[in-house]
């Protein structure tokens, strides 16, 4: 499987990996004397972990009570102070995700993804009304190129083509209350609260059971192409292909109605011939079998086929997942203030050639398309008291000043920390 971005999409994601940025630089801007760069690359990422660190707590203290694989015994906390930590929670993702360079996927685009086809042949539904909050992000919108055979060759020869996909997903959501579902459920369909509770434990165990079962899923995908968003949920519900029906329709049915057609002609002459007549039926039945049997092989084949796709794709979940989001925050916010600070140190520019400057070199090195974000590069720098502004140009301190000023920074990151 051959995985490509999407040039046609500039992303303000930062495909390059931090160490290989000042390699790059240091290569493209013919930089001589590269060593206080190296150590000032160090010194910027030791800063964003203290930073992000004390973002991680906060997370993970707020996600605590909802953690399905907690293991450690948590003091029973009030509805209120219940309620408080899952808003806090799910606030506290969305700003750790843009400094991930993450994009939310809205519902409408979500539902609009959800009503093609999947090229795997794989039909499946998702009732979102299941969930109290959904949030779907991603990052790095790519295409995988795959081959198939060509309907209109007569499937004799294959075509190949381009399959979008996401590079990465990022997927929180809290189920309902079991009780909470089936009350909607009993009024919006005119049914008895008890039925409808009775039929959803044997179908749906997703929903909480119990008022202390309050779980909060996280989980982290990779390379999922779009058409099989569905696949990512807990309550999917598999269907057969169109084809497959089709399929089975034309010759199951077709075998069934000239095995019966045979079995009267046989039972119609049972008087006569008993042994015709068992026959007869046992042909039928082996008829009925093998039909029954396809249904049901169908339906393996697609499940096996979801779970191999999930356990593939799969990165991370629950707490890990948080501590992965805050690596990957720290990495785009160390690339980006690094960027823009190696190439002001070379010469002082003004945002707009900063900006294209950054970008011609991501370009032309690496061959990729991305829209970085020269305001917030700017911005961590200034927060740094490493930026100047002079005559409408934009300037950086020394390499060693720089390192003296991570340093206090530093230093305030950890007392914080401590004192927290």
């Amino acid at each position: 499987m051959q995985i490509e971005y999407n040039n046609e999409i500039k992303e303000r994601f930062v495909p390059i990996a931090y160490d290989e940025i000042l390699r790059g630089c240091v290569e493209y801007l013919v930089i001589k004397e590269s060593l206080e760069y190296a150590t000032l690359a160090k010194s910027l990422r030791l800063y964003y972990h203290h930073r992000f660190y004390k973002e991680l707590q906060k997370l993970k203290e707020n996600y605590r009570p909802f953690n399905p694989d907690n293991d450690v015994i948590i003091s029973p906390l009030s509805e209120e102070e219940l309620k408080r930590k899952e808003k806090a929670l799910f606030a506290h993702v969305t700003p750790i995700l843009n400094h991930a360079n993450y994009e939310i996927l809205t519902k409408e685009a979500l539902h609009e993804i959800m009503n093609k086809t999947s090229p795997y042949g794989v039909k499946v539904s998702v009732d979102f009304d299941d969930f109290e909050e959904i949030q779907l992000y991603f990052r790095g919108e790519s295409f995988q190129k795959k081959t198939k055979r060509d309907p209109r060759k007569l499937y004799l020869k294959r075509i190949t083509y381009e399959e979008p996909l996401y590079r990465r997903l990022f997927l929180i959501l809290k189920p309902k209350h079991i009780d909470a579902r089936a009350k909607e459920i009993a009024q919006a369909e005119g049914k008895k609260f008890d039925k409808v509770r009775k039929k959803l434990l044997k179908k749906n165990p997703l929903l909480f059971i119990d008022a202390s079962n309050k779980s909060i899923y996280i989980k982290i995908f990779k390379n999922i192409p779009q058409v099989d968003l569905e696949t990512l949920f807990p309550n999917i519900k598999v269907k057969m292909a169109l084809f497959d029906k089709v399929k089975l329709g034309v010759f199951g049915g077709g075998g069934t109605i000239g095995g019966g057609s045979t079995l009267i002609a046989k039972l119609s002459v049972a008087a006569i011939e008993p042994v015709s007549a068992l026959m007869a039926l046992g042909a039928f039945g082996g008829i009925l079998w093998r039909l029954i049997k396809e249904v049901f092989s169908r339906r393996a084949h697609y499940m096996a086929r979801l779970a191999k796709n999930l356990y593939f794709h799969s990165l991370d979940n629950n707490e890990g997942a948080l501590n992965y989001m805050i690596e990957l925050a720290t990495q785009e916010e160390s690339k980006e203030a690094l960027l823009a600070y190696v190439f002001l140190a070379q010469t002082p520019m003004t945002k707009e050639d900063l900006d294209e400057a950054i970008e011609l070199f991501v370009r032309e090195t690496y061959k990729i398309e991305m829209d970085f974000e020269v305001e917030d590069g700017l911005k961590k720098l200034q927060s740094l008291g490493i930026l100047n502004y002079h005559d409408e140009k934009y300037s950086v301190v020394s390499a060693q000043s720089a390192l003296e000023l991570l340093d206090v920074h530093r230093l305030e990151l950890m007392k914080e920390t401590i004192t927290a």
